[in-house]
């Protein structure tokens, strides 16, 4: 099967953003009253924005000493106030090494390249944007698109559907678990950058891979 295009995860993948999200979500619950536990933060890998305000809505509510008002409040507002004034993380300096030069000699053979993320376009603007990657993508997708987010294939088909391609002509290359069940759904081949920090199981993939640049021989 001749590969026509590559479809990218990006939290991990693209850029190794997930350890300053875990440590945002964190430092602003730890401020809040509540130490959320190591394992409930590495769950959040991959997972879609209302996954994640499911989870930041329990860890308020089991903040110990709030008052009633405060337990009212949208811990989602709160948090982005909060981190407006915590500072803009320094996505450039969390790059994946040699991501830039892969895409851009996949895109010299013909490759077309586009992104399947969890993360909301704001948050896609900026960690692409920062690190001048954005340009080089035909198809972005973001999964605030998609009626459900990863495990499920949705972000993966609309992908696909702005290609035009059908799952025999692209690949994902994909890290977390619900990402890569999220490939496997829509029926694509997945290249699995391995991930040892969150315990992943990282199964079903059809490559496996330490860096990106290694796509260039799977691509031939």
């Amino acid at each position: 099967m001749t590969i026509k295009a590559i479809i990218f995860d990006m939290d991990g993948v693209l850029v190794d953003s997930e350890p300053a999200h875990q440590e945002l979500v964190r430092q602003f619950f730890a401020e809040h009253g509540f130490d959320v536990p190591t394992e409930q933060l590495t769950a959040l890998v991959g997972c879609s924005g209302s996954y994640f305000v499911r989870r930041a809505e329990e860890w308020w509510s089991h903040a110990p000493g709030k008052t009633d008002e405060e337990r009212a409040l949208d811990v989602m507002s709160v948090f982005q106030r909060w981190k407006d004034g915590y500072g803009p993380i320094d996505y450039a300096s969390l790059h994946n090494q040699g991501v830039r030069e892969t895409l851009q000699t996949l895109s010299a053979r013909n490759i077309r390249l586009a992104v399947a993320s969890s993360t909301s376009h704001e948050g896609i603007r900026e960690e692409l944007g920062e690190n001048d990657l954005l340009p080089l993508f035909e198809v972005v997708v973001s999964g605030e698109e998609c009626r459900r987010g990863k495990p499920s294939p949705d972000v993966y088909l609309k992908a696909m559907e702005h290609l035009g391609l059908g799952p025999d002509d692209c690949i994902a290359v994909e890290d977390s678990d619900r990402g890569i069940a999220s490939a496997l759904a829509a029926g694509l081949r997945v290249a699995i950058k391995r991930e040892p920090r969150y315990c992943f199981a990282q199964e079903g993939g059809t490559w496996y891979i330490d860096r990106v640049d290694e796509l260039l021989d799977i691509v031939g």
